[in-house]
Order: C-alpha cells, then sequence, then structure tokens
C-alpha cells in the first residue's frame, strides 16, 4: 500500500509542482502521519522536497538532469502498463527484438509471452527479467550507467552493429516536434540511434508526460518511429505516426 500511496503523491506533485499534506490525505483516504512519513521517505530517496505543510518538486535548472529509475517506474505507472501490454502483444514469433534500456521496456517485459523470439538488450536489469521468465536473450555488455542500468561505451556499440533487428522497442525522456527524441546522455543516445537505425521497425513507448520536454541530446526524429503513447497532442499525429492506447 505504501508504493501505491507514493505512486499516487509523485504522480500528484508532477502534475502540481507542490502538494500539502491535508490534500493528500483527501487523495489517497491515508491518515496525516502516513502521509508525513511517506513524504520523509520520498524525501530521503530524493524524488521530492519537503517543505512545510507538504513537499515540492526538486528545481532543475535545465533538462539536463534525469531522474532514478526507480522514480520513473512509479510515475504515470497505469498509462505505463497499458502502453507497455499493447507493445508486448506485437512481438511474433522468430522476431528479433531490441529492447532499450529504461523504465518503459522494463514495464513491457511482464507482459511477454512469446518466447519464439530471440531478445537483444542493453539493460542490465532487461536481461536479468528477460533470463528469470526463461526468455532468449542476449545482452550487450560494455560500461554500465548507474542511473539506467544500461550498457554504453564502445564496447556496446561494437557488439550492437553485428545485429539486424525485425523490431525495436525504446524509451525516451523527452519527444518534442523539433528536436525529435531526446535523452541527457550522449552515450545512451548513440547506442539508441544505432539500434534504431539497425530495426526494421522502430517503436518509441512514452506516456504522455514525454511530450514537449526537450534534453540536450537527440537520438531520432520523431518520424523515426512508431510512438506508442496513451495520448499525445494533435500537432504530433500531424508529423509521426501515432498509436494511443486508451484501454
Amino acid at each position: 500500500m505504501d508504493n501505491q500511496r507514493h505512486r499516487i503523491i509523485l504522480n500528484e506533485l508532477d502534475k502540481k509542482g507542490n502538494v500539502t499534506v491535508a490534500s493528500l490525505v483527501e487523495l489517497t483516504g491515508a491518515s496525516e502521519s502516513s502521509i508525513r512519513r511517506d513524504l520523509v521517505e520520498l524525501d530521503h530517496q530524493g524524488f521530492l522536497k519537503r517543505v512545510h505543510g507538504g513537499a515540492t518538486l526538486i528545481p532543475k535548472v535545465t533538462q539536463t538532469i534525469e531522474d532514478p529509475l526507480g522514480k520513473r517506474q512509479l510515475l504515470n505507472a497505469d498509462e505505463k502498463k497499458k502502453i507497455a501490454k499493447y507493445a508486448a502483444g506485437m512481438i511474433e514469433a522468430n522476431d528479433v527484438v531490441y529492447l532499450d534500456a529504461g523504465s518503459s521496456t522494463l514495464e513491457l517485459i511482464e507482459y511477454l509471452d512469446q518466447k519464439e523470439a530471440h531478445y537483444i538488450t542493453n539493460g542490465l536489469m532487461q536481461a536479468q527479467q528477460l533470463t528469470i521468465k526463461g526468455f532468449h536473450v542476449v545482452c550487450l555488455g560494455g560500461e554500465v550507467r548507474n542511473i539506467t542500468g544500461a550498457c554504453v561505451g564502445a564496447n556496446t556499440m561494437k557488439s550492437l552493429s553485428r545485429y539486424h533487428f525485425s523490431k525495436g522497442f525504446f524509451g525516451t525522456n523527452g519527444i518534442d516536434l523539433m528536436n525529435g527524441f531526446t535523452t541527457p546522455d550522449s552515450e545512451e543516445a548513440a547506442i539508441k540511434e544505432l539500434a534504431m537505425e539497425r530495426c526494421q521497425m522502430s517503436y518509441v513507448l512514452s506516456d504522455h508526460s514525454k511530450f514537449n520536454k526537450v534534453y540536450h541530446v537527440t537520438f531520432g526524429q520523431i518520424n523515426d518511429a512508431v510512438i506508442i503513447t496513451d495520448h499525445c497532442e494533435k500537432e504530433i499525429k500531424e508529423q509521426a505516426t501515432v498509436v494511443e492506447v486508451r484501454d
């Protein structure tokens, strides 16, 4: 239940920028003391900043700071589940599938049941979860980024360049008409870009919160992949191929 409340608190904070203890009591039905404990725990984890009577978002000077994977898994969780379930259903027998590192593709694995496909990933957590579920998986290896668990660098690029994928599933930090798909880390962007080039079909999994956000490294334009989302604006749909998952 604590984890569910944490998710509700972070989603509310993401929408409004600040929250009060009283409003969270009303929203969750939890006691004031429980909410205060939640805020203390989330503050210690670096997800928010406690202030008198509530909490605020941690201020970010620029869109160069990347949220920890744990936080991204909590935010917009229901939307991510719908997107992931839809995407998992697109994988067919004999597909050679690239799975990007990140919270969206990690969620996709929860819904995978196609064991006749081959899975290649640069994500350590993705490789672990695929292995636990009994899938055929190759982890590309390389230098590991702590914040995402992604393998990056020259060794990863070299391994990746040997493969040809029928389908690839990617996460993104931001989507913007002018700047395309963006992410804060240049090495991770290089992996995403190369992998996308080597896919017959590329899919970007993104909930609505990623749109109109720009991070400082572009790894693809919005027409380089099909965007699978819960909702996006008309302007994006006019320029890109978009699948909106409602149920």
